[in-house]
Parts: C-alpha cells; sequence; structure tokens
C-alpha cells in the first residue's frame, strides 16, 4: 500500500461517512476533500451549521482529528499493521492531550455559563468547533464570538500550537510544542541543578543547543504577533 491509496481511501471512507449520515453525493465529496486537507472549502454560506445535524459534525470531527495526524507515521502504522506504535510518539500525545484538556474546559465553561445545557443541547459543538481550530480547518457550526472570553484564549492557543508536524495543518506544530515544554523545563531543573548537563531529546533524537534557543526566540516572536493580532481583531469586533 502506497501514500496515495492510504490517502484516497481515508478521502472515500470520509465521503461513505458523510453520504450514510444524510449528507448529498456533491457535498459530501466537497466536505470530505476540505477536511480531510484541512482546508475548509464549503459549497454553504452557513458551513456545516447548513445541514443541523449532530451525526455530520461527530464524523467531521473525527475526520479532522485524524487529518492532524503525523501523515507518515499513520501509513506506517497502518502498513506495518501495527497501530501502537504511534502511542509512544510525544507529537501525537501532546496533540490528544491539548485535545482532550481543552474540550473538557471549554464544554464546562459552556455548561457552567449555560450557554449549552448538557441535558438537551449536544456538545458536538464543543468537539467540532476546537477540532475546527487546532487543525485551522476553516468550517464553523456555531458563533464562537458568543462563549465565554476564556475560552477564545483556549482556542488561540489551539490555533498557535496547531497539530501534528507531518500534517496539512496550521500552527506551530505539536512537536515544538513538545520541545518548549521541555526547554522550560529543563531550565527550572538548572536553577536546581546549576552544574547538571540536561541534554533535551524528543522521541530518542538529541535537539543541539543552538536548535533550541532558535526555536524559543522564533516561538515567542510567533506568539507575540499571534496575541497582537487576536487583540486587534478584538478592538476591531468591538
Amino acid at each position: 500500500m502506497d501514500m496515495d491509496c492510504l490517502f484516497s481511501s481515508y478521502l472515500l471512507g470520509c465521503v461513505v461517512s458523510f453520504s450514510v449520515a444524510g449528507m448529498g453525493l456533491f457535498d459530501s465529496v466537497n466536505y470530505s476533500m476540505g477536511i480531510t486537507a484541512t482546508g475548509g472549502f464549503s459549497t454553504h454560506n452557513t458551513s456545516m451549521a447548513y445541514f443541523h445535524s449532530p451525526t455530520l459534525e461527530y464524523i467531521g470531527a473525527f475526520f479532522c482529528f485524524a487529518s492532524g495526524v503525523n501523515f507518515t507515521l499513520l501509513y506506517m502504522s497502518v502498513t506495518k499493521l501495527n497501530i501502537k506504535s504511534l502511542l509512544p510518539m510525544l507529537n501525537l500525545f501532546f496533540y490528544s492531550l491539548l485535545v482532550a484538556g481543552s474540550t473538557a474546559f471549554i464544554a464546562w465553561q459552556l455548561i457552567d455559563k449555560k450557554i449549552i445545557m448538557p441535558s438537551n443541547t449536544p456538545l458536538e459543538v464543543v468537539f467540532f468547533r476546537l477540532f475546527l481550530f487546532i487543525t485551522t480547518t476553516g468550517l464553523f457550526s456555531d458563533d464562537a464570538a458568543k462563549w465565554p472570553h476564556i475560552t477564545w484564549v483556549v482556542l488561540a492557543f489551539c490555533m498557535f500550537f496547531g497539530a501534528c508536524s507531518g500534517s496539512t495543518s496550521g500552527g506551530i506544530k505539536c512537536i515544538r510544542g513538545v520541545m518548549i515544554t521541555k526547554v522550560i523545563s529543563n531550565q527550572f531543573k538548572q536553577i536546581l541543578h546549576p552544574n547538571a548537563v540536561l541534554p533535551l531529546k524528543v522521541d530518542g533524537a538529541n535537539v543541539e543547543i543552538r536548535q533550541r534557543v532558535t526555536l524559543f526566540s522564533l516561538s515567542c516572536h510567533i506568539f507575540n504577533a499571534h496575541s497582537n493580532q487576536l487583540l486587534l481583531c478584538s478592538l476591531l469586533w468591538e
């Protein structure tokens, strides 16, 4: 099985899933291409909200999440029939942890503020919206501007980090998030143990000092620019 065959099968699976859930063939093909490529092309002005279907949103959320996984790792695990080989990858672990933590926090905020009620309003909006943000897929099913302001910060962090490296999503990628976390952790350890030599390894590969400094400096500049842009947008929105 080559890469093209795997991606075609993945795309076909998305098309079939949407079709079975009630979406027309034309829309299924277009939305599937937009989601699997994390591009987000829509055939309707109201995007996924046009269908008013929780099932379609759950399907879209699943394929959005899968599209954010490192496609090379996914390909190797499928061809070797060993999905467990993905589990030790820090890239995927950080991505999954970021998704799970952000989803739980935003859902709690929306329920606490009575914006959604678990008894009568589905939570697929949270899943779908978050996966669209973290993979920078340009679809929508709800107006996030109506959510509590603290959730905007969480969504901004998700957009900043993005999904896994090796995917077509935006952001600096989760692997760099892992490296930044390890750099900060090593700095705190260095304070306690000034003479310690603390290597930085990601999935067994050593990261040189020069690369660490470049990564941290560049990430700070990108985050600063990202924050200023969001602040400007919020001022213009007001």
